[in-house]
């Protein structure tokens, strides 16, 4: 006689109750509503024994840091589509439009089958790869060298009282939040920039202002993090910039980029730099890769760096690292992101500062608990020996 999967799983737990051959028959009947014999039941049992003791299968998924993925399932499949590279990702759970096949190997597998039939599965091992789209970074680097030159005509003017605005707008995460949802704060800033003639004006651009660093949803260290639409996220960081930088091209003397490192975006933040840098000839540039940088106005000092390294240490490696600048000056800045909330520690004189950011709530943050910050930026305004103001954009 034939038996379904639950009247064998039945089989097997009226048999660890300890009933005899009789007595399952009997219960069998009143589940299933048919005979149960004797000998049906003493020839199934031997067989259950056989299968309890197959030895199980251990699928597994590994995710390695250059992005790429292995995969082992054992599977059922012809000899045909074991050649096949697109059923193999599906079969493996895969999108064929978003990943490519590096390598496959498919072994036999032997299994009984519920009729005690030898059945022939695949032991199928496979490493898979995101498929490259949109624009490589080889490329970007040809269409930034092709970037117009924005032009502007401004005299010098002599002010009597000289003043920096520095504009760090740091972890903006371009593609977790876009540049609809930026939109107020640049026209705040555009308004802060308008205000009045500035001695100088300072943007600090990196800083995780990208929220991944290449097109397989990594940071720069590789870590696989959720995917974003990288040229849109370029497009609307040059939204929101460009804007910002050509009001301050009109309303400073001095207009300074500084390139600071981040954990997502060190390599795409500096393209991203050197496309400014193209565009914009009469902006002073810092694009050096430095961990800590610094820029000075008059008798203020101000340190930059991400955070993601030695941030309990930096009230002492800034001074360390630019001794003359730290002891020429009368306000010390050192300003810092990376976590996503605002903070101030004073060591003897020398704030240092971690930065809010208006980003949205990434799945990471959120996952991890760090929710209910405060969702806005920080611009310092400062005279030639102080901090003047705050303001929040």
């Amino acid at each position: 006689m034939s038996w379904s999967a639950e009247e064998e799983s039945s089989l097997s737990d009226l048999r660890e109750q300890g009933l005899s051959t009789n007595e399952i028959a009997a219960e069998l009947k009143k589940l299933y509503g048919r005979e149960f014999t004797y000998w049906a039941i003493q020839k199934k049992i031997p067989r259950l024994k056989k299968q309890a003791h197959q030895p199980q299968y251990n699928e597994t998924h590994e995710i390695g840091p250059d992005g790429s993925h292995k995969s082992d399932k054992l599977l059922r499949m012809t000899t045909e589509q074991l050649k096949d590279p697109d059923y193999l990702l599906q079969a493996h759970g895969f999108d064929t439009d978003a990943w490519e096949l590096v390598s496959a190997r498919n072994n036999i597998w032997n299994v009984y089958s519920k009729e005690d039939k030898v059945q022939t599965l695949y032991s199928s091992k496979i490493t898979v790869k995101p498929k490259q789209t949109g624009t490589s970074f080889k490329q970007l680097l040809e269409e930034i060298k092709s970037v117009p030159v924005y032009k502007v005509k401004r005299a010098r003017m002599e002010l009597q009282r000289k003043q920096l605005l520095e504009v760090p707008f740091f972890d903006s995460h371009f593609g977790i939040s876009d540049f609809e949802y930026y939109r107020e704060t640049q026209d705040d800033t555009i308004d802060l920039i308008t205000s009045r003639h500035w001695e100088e004006i300072m943007f600090t651009i990196g800083q995780d202002m990208l929220h991944t660093d290449n097109f397989r949803g990594q940071t720069a260290n590789g870590t696989l993090i959720e995917s974003v639409n990288v040229p849109n996220a370029w497009r609307d960081s040059k939204r929101f910039y460009y804007p910002m930088i050509e009001e301050a091209l009109q309303h400073a003397n001095r207009v300074k980029i500084v390139y600071s490192k981040g954990n997502h975006d060190e390599s795409a933040a500096w393209y991203f730099v050197q496309m400014l840098k193209e565009r914009y000839p009469q902006v002073i540039f810092d694009d050096s890769f430095e961990e800590r940088k610094i820029h000075t106005f008059g008798k203020v000092f101000i340190g930059l760096t991400h955070g993601d390294k030695a941030r309990k240490n930096l009230h002492n490696l800034f001074p360390v690292e630019f001794p003359t600048q730290w002891a020429q000056a009368a306000t010390r800045e050192v300003h810092m992101g990376h976590l996503h909330v605002e903070d101030g520690k004073d060591h003897f004189g020398m704030m240092v500062r971690t930065l809010a950011t208006r980003n949205k709530t990434d799945k990471w943050h959120k996952d991890n608990g760090f929710v209910g910050a405060h969702k806005r930026f920080m611009l310092f305004e400062y005279t030639e020996d102080r901090l003047k103001s705050i303001h929040y954009v």
